[in-house]
């Protein structure tokens, strides 16, 4: 009887021991990495996710840090080669598909497990305020007779690529002006230094109600209620949707249980009053999308960069 209580203890002992660490996830605070500057769209909502975030993981605070640098890649690498123990995050955007096919990156967007979409906002063109341009039609005329110059948030970013896709669409050429942020290209905007800028509806709100910028065109199906009298690109002649998602992942070896819990968590997150009325005012649409749907979706992007990006990709 001794023996097998003793192996039996031994059994017990061992099941205990083998418990994997992340079966009480969260011991402390996650970190969402956001491989950015701050002040852009990407930073802000990250930091309206923290605001509330602490009712939603067992008190634990989710604490955001910038990482920005080589396009997104810094920070993009550093989430790749972390620990997949779900407490380092990645601000997870189109940047992470863009990344490894335009550029020699130690990643790719399958080194990520996708945990939950929270954004889905259309792009837009703007012009600045000071612009001769007052239609979207008017722009694109011009542009067919000569370069216009276009401010960019970086190289290969969504807002890049959009504007491709525009030259594609319309048989026109743009000269490109790359910074290294968003708040970059609205100070080139807002300066009258370029003639053209790509944001996201979000971002190009605030700028648009206060009169700094001026929106020619919005890259959804149907108008835009935030976006009063704004024509869709497809209205001005021009069969074109674009946007960017914000979202959130970890590496891609990250637990099922701890994925789930994150998934689960950042749901109540979006579904918050005041993350919503935070989001709403600013002008950011939520949308919400759990593991497998924003994997799927991600996936989906994937085919089509893979047809736009190959002549950008540098040596």
């Amino acid at each position: 009887m001794k023996r097998l209580l003793s192996i039996v203890s031994l059994i017990l002992a061992v099941s205990i021991i083998s418990i994997p660490a992340y079966a009480k996830y969260p011991t402390r605070n996650p970190k969402i990495i956001v491989p950015f500057a701050p002040g852009g769209a990407v930073d802000f909502t990250s930091r309206l996710i923290s605001d509330v975030a602490i009712k939603y993981f067992d008190g634990k605070k989710v604490i955001v840090q910038n990482m920005p640098g080589g396009g997104a890649v810094i920070g993009q690498t550093y989430v790749a080669n972390a620990r997949p123990d779900g407490y380092t995050i990645l601000a997870y955007t189109s940047s992470v598909v863009n990344n490894p096919i335009t550029k020699k990156t130690s990643y790719t967007h399958k080194s990520f497990q996708p945990v939950s979409m929270y954004c889905f906002d259309p792009e837009v063109l703007v012009v600045p305020s000071s612009s001769r341009y007052q239609t979207l039609e008017e722009l694109i005329a011009a542009a067919k007779k000569t370069e216009l110059s276009v401010a960019t948030p970086g190289y290969s970013t969504s807002h890049h690529i959009a504007a491709l896709v525009l030259e594609k669409k319309a048989h026109i050429k743009f000269g490109y002006i790359h910074n290294q942020s968003a708040a970059m290209q609205i100070q080139q905007l807002m300066g009258g230094h370029v003639d053209v800028g790509f944001m996201s509806s979000g971002e190009a709100l605030g700028y648009m109600k206060d009169g700094s910028l001026r929106v020619l065109g919005i890259m959804e199906q149907n108008r835009n209620s935030k976006f009063k009298g704004i024509p869709t690109f497809i209205e001005s002649g021009v069969n074109m949707q674009w946007g960017t998602f914000r979202g959130l992942a970890v590496p891609k070896d990250t637990p099922k249980a701890v994925v789930s819990y994150l998934a689960n968590s950042f749901k109540k997150v979006l579904a918050d009053e005041k993350f919503n009325a935070a989001m709403s005012k600013a002008g950011y649409p939520v949308v919400f999308r759990g593991p497998k749907e924003f994997e799927e979706y991600v996936e989906s992007v994937a085919v089509v960069m893979r047809e736009i990006l190959p002549t950008l990709k540098k040596k």
